[in-house]
């Protein structure tokens, strides 16, 4: 028997979709196969890039909690000492209460000197050791002998009392740099040692004594000519006399 046309073309069309839809399945079941073998591989990377990402958050929070720690240290022990940092060269100067004179404290090192006047007939000259922040300075030469200088100091300040010949001179000065401080000028005038100081307060003034004989006790100071700073000399009664500046931060004059 023979089969007509029409027939032979549908069982070919049926034949070709059943291999197209094989076909079709076996490339999804590869494409499924293959996203799931990327999935896995995903799952196992991604707890490793996790667990690395905590370990370097850890680290670093642990090295900002240690800086943090540290420099709260640090500042709390810079607070506690910072305003009694003992300088090992320092000069200070100022005015006693009561507007009575001045004093100026001069440190370097392991030596400490003083001086003390009210521009006048009162004045006194001292010497000692620094001990970490504290002076006990005694009256230095025959015309001071008897005056003695107690005081505290520190980074800035300096706080004590100034006796002689009985009477306390209570002072609170501060740190001071050049052209201000302490000078002084020794010369033989007339026959005689003289000594004179200056005392240059942080605004500029002058306040300075001259002891006639600095080898006599019962000389009587008087006021001091006036220091011209640009030369450091002074002019005594006719006679040029050259100050030296007695200096801390230097070591000068000592």
């Amino acid at each position: 028997m023979k089969i007509k046309t029409p027939i032979v073309t549908l069982l070919v069309g049926v034949a070709l979709a059943v291999v197209l839809l094989i076909a079709s399945m076996s490339a999804v079941s590869a494409k499924k196969a293959a996203l799931a073998a990327a999935s896995a591989s995903a799952a196992a990377t991604v707890p490793a890039v996790t667990t690395s990402t905590a370990a370097s958050t850890a680290a670093a929070s642990g090295a900002q909690s240690a800086s943090a720690t540290g420099s709260a240290s640090a500042a709390a022990s810079a607070s506690a000492s910072g305003s009694f940092v003992i300088p090992p060269h320092a000069n200070y100067d100022g005015e006693v209460q009561g507007n009575l004179g001045a004093v100026a404290l001069v440190v370097h090192d392991t030596f400490a000197v003083a001086y003390f006047c009210n521009g006048s007939t009162i004045e006194a000259w001292f010497s000692g050791t620094p001990d970490n922040g504290k002076l006990n300075l005694t009256g230095k030469g025959a015309a001071s002998a008897g005056a003695t200088l107690t005081a505290n100091y520190a980074l800035g300040h300096a706080r004590g009392t100034v006796v002689i010949k009985g009477v306390s001179y209570v002072f609170s000065i501060i740190a001071v740099h050049k052209p201000s401080g302490l000078f002084q000028s020794i010369a033989n005038v007339r026959g005689a040692t003289i000594k004179a100081g200056w005392i240059v307060l942080a605004d500029g003034t002058e306040v300075g004594s001259l002891n006639p004989d600095e080898n006599a006790a019962n000389a009587v100071s008087q006021a001091a000519p006036k220091l011209d700073l640009s030369t450091l000399t002074a002019n005594d009664d006719g006679t040029t006399i050259t100050a030296t500046p007695i200096d801390g931060e230097t070591g000068s004059g000592f």
